[in-house]
């Protein structure tokens, strides 16, 4: 469930820059002690815009201008991550927290490699850690990442319940809502299923996967009436998605 899962990307702390000067030649640009910082924020622009091998460029060159800044290394695991080399990622992120040991972002990224690698027991030991913060703001992420090892594992209940912490009044998760319901099905209880799918529509509206996964529990339920509002919604809001293209056969056009 890689795509389910919710990696933070770090906020650029700008006073955590060090104005170290670089161990390679010497010019006008790199003497300057601010050249690191004006590389990580290029590199956290294309880092945003999903270009990551040139965002992790912009790193590397930031780390040699000012070598050790724990907020570089964090955003080199985070290239490394999105593109899939856990190793380099990991490595990046143990060097973030070697320099910065309460560096909870780092700690969350590293449970996140962790997670992609199947690792579970190790990401629930470092989702724990930056639970241990009280005033991490991204909080109910690590909830659901947490719940997340724990469904891997088959421990549904530790999962539930995290999932459940995960739906914060301001700030819910939308995955939760998905995977509670799935928990929900499968352990019969359709309604409350139905339940959650009917928030997670209300409180995103933006995110057509509630109503179809609405609509299609609905219709395996036999309540095809019920479900044909959200199908339609779903064609009328993606009419090219392959979402569309299931609410139709749902809904029985094509």
């Amino acid at each position: 469930m890689k795509s389910s899962l919710l990696i933070l990307t770090l906020t650029l702390v700008l006073s955590s820059c060090t104005s170290s000067k670089p161990a390679g030649p010497a010019g006008r640009d790199v003497e300057n002690p601010l050249y690191s910082l004006t590389l990580m924020r290029a590199g956290s622009l294309l880092l945003q815009q999903g270009r990551f091998d040139a965002a992790l460029d912009k790193f590397k060159k930031a780390d040699k201008v000012a070598p050790g800044n724990g907020t570089v290394l964090n955003m080199m695991g985070l290239c490394h991550l999105r593109l899939e080399r856990y190793d380099q990622a990991l490595l990046s992120f143990d060097k973030a927290l070697a320099q910065i040991p309460a560096f909870t972002d780092a700690r969350n990224n590293r449970g996140a490699t962790y997670m992609a690698m199947g690792q579970y027991r190790m990401a629930e030991v470092d989702f724990i850690a930056v639970l241990s913060d009280s005033t991490y703001p991204h909080r109910f992420s690590v909830f659901y990442n947490l719940g997340m090892t724990y469904l891997q594992r088959g421990l549904t209940s530790a999962a539930k319940e995290n999932f459940h912490n995960a739906l914060d009044p301001d700030q819910p998760v939308f995955e939760a809502y998905l995977r509670l319901a799935e928990i929900e099905q499968q352990e019969g209880y359709p309604d409350e299923a139905v339940s959650l799918l009917e928030e997670a529509t209300h409180s995103f509206p933006n995110r057509i996967e509630a109503p179809l996964a609405l609509g299609r529990l609905l219709t395996n339920l036999g309540r095809k009436s019920e479900a044909e509002p959200y199908l339609r919604e779903v064609i009328a809001d993606e009419p090219r998605s392959e979402f569309a293209a299931e609410a139709r056969r749902m809904i029985g056009e094509n």
